[in-house]
């Protein structure tokens, strides 16, 4: 089979959830499928989407299988006082059938020919592949990692790990580490939940401090948008609170037992044992609304992961809430992980503590605008990038 025999489709915004319950509808375990029925439902509901705009690109061969797919997902981009309409990358995956093929950059130059402008943060993988297509590159954005077990740094096999690699770095040597990672699990297995609680009383203490401050409450959705905030960017990726409640209504990953595709051929997250959305409205003692802040707990393996998705508050200082708020539920839950962003680790960072606990992270935003004078193209040098921003607050 060439690819000559492969197809493409658009699938538009109003025609994805009917599109995908036909295709899982004649689906069997372990067939290759395009897209859960949770991410159809969200998609269709996308409140920065028009009904027209592609929200996914799929590769059909000849024998009417699906082979591939590329999803899209529709955004706004602030300037100043101006919105202007451009899309994330979301998921871009190919069949085992047809691996190797040149499929997968297809989809990537079907979803170019829209001419609309995209972003995408992603894997590594991902990344190198867009490098490859000229796809414009931001400053690393940097977040933490708050481990509350302290192993990332205090595991000796950890140590021996990283000084692994720093030695082939130097040698210049190109090779795979092979160091077993089950020693490494065992350790922390054994000796991460006793740290696990001593950390946390040692890390509670200011926190709770910070949180008498404020009232919050659990919500289903979020109340109001809060006031705009005075140190807000004058270019950035727009996620009023029509979005934030649309996420929060509107999950791709679900519990296990819930999805009908959950033993089928989806690359991306699907289900896990726990997943839970926590949105907070926080309010001062007398009852001002000050802003919102939203986290997902999930449990990845044998790890329980604690996120902060998206927060908002009309004072700069009160970003200080985002840390309390997050240590608060990663007690409540007993997470290893707790990811926050930069701006919300500061207090941590003078400490001892933080240097045993915080692990920094970066990730990489790319575009590709539809040309030199687009918005996107004319915005990306002076855009602000956030933790919030891309599809990943999703999943």
């Amino acid at each position: 089979m060439s690819n000559k025999d492969i197809r493409f489709e658009h699938i538009k915004v109003k025609d994805l959830q009917e599109f995908a319950e036909r295709v899982l509808g004649n689906s069997v375990k372990g067939q290759f499928v395009p897209i859960t029925m949770q991410r159809a439902i969200a998609h269709a509901n996308n409140p920065y989407a028009a009904k027209n705009d592609v929200a996914l690109l799929v590769a059909i061969d000849s024998d009417e299988d699906v082979v591939g797919y590329f999803g899209i997902l529709p955004l706004l981009l602030r300037n100043g006082d101006e919105f202007f309409k451009a899309n994330w990358f979301t998921t871009w995956s190919v069949s085992s059938k047809v691996r190797g093929r040149g499929v997968g950059a297809q989809l990537m130059a079907e979803a170019l020919n829209l001419k609309q402008d995209y972003l995408i943060v992603g894997s590594v993988h991902a990344r190198r592949v867009c490098q490859k297509y000229g796809f414009w590159e931001g400053s690393p954005l940097t977040y933490y990692w708050l481990d509350t077990t302290g192993m990332g740094h205090l595991n000796p096999l950890v140590w021996a790990r990283r000084a692994y690699r720093k030695l082939l770095h130097v040698l210049r040597i190109n090779r795979e580490i092979k160091l077993k990672t089950t020693l490494i699990e065992r350790i922390d297995s054994g000796v991460g939940p006793v740290l696990k609680r001593m950390f946390y009383t040692l890390i509670t203490g200011p926190q709770v401090k910070v949180l008498a401050d404020i009232r919050f409450e659990e919500v289903d959705q979020i109340q109001r948008e809060p006031a705009t905030p005075l140190n807000r960017p004058q270019v950035e990726l727009h996620r009023g609170v029509d979005a934030v409640n649309w996420m929060l209504k509107n999950p791709w990953v679900i519990g296990n037992g819930r999805s009908i595709t959950e033993e089928m051929d989806y690359f991306f997250s699907d289900t896990r044992p726990l997943y839970r959305l926590i949105a907070l409205d926080v309010f001062s003692p007398e009852d001002e609304y000050k802003g919102f802040a939203v986290f997902s707990i999930s449990q990845k393996g044998h790890k329980m992961v604690l996120r902060t998705l998206d927060y908002c508050f009309t004072q700069p200082s009160d970003k200080r809430y985002v840390l309390a708020l997050a240590v608060h539920y990663g007690r409540q839950y007993l997470a290893d992980i707790i990811e926050i962003p930069a701006e919300a680790s500061a207090e941590l960072h003078p400490s001892l503590i933080a240097k045993i606990l915080l692990n920094k992270k970066t990730r990489i935003y790319q575009c590709m605008p539809k040309d030199d004078h687009s918005p996107l193209a004319q915005a990306w040098e002076d855009i602000t990038l956030k933790l919030v921003d891309g599809d990943m607050a999703f999943s």
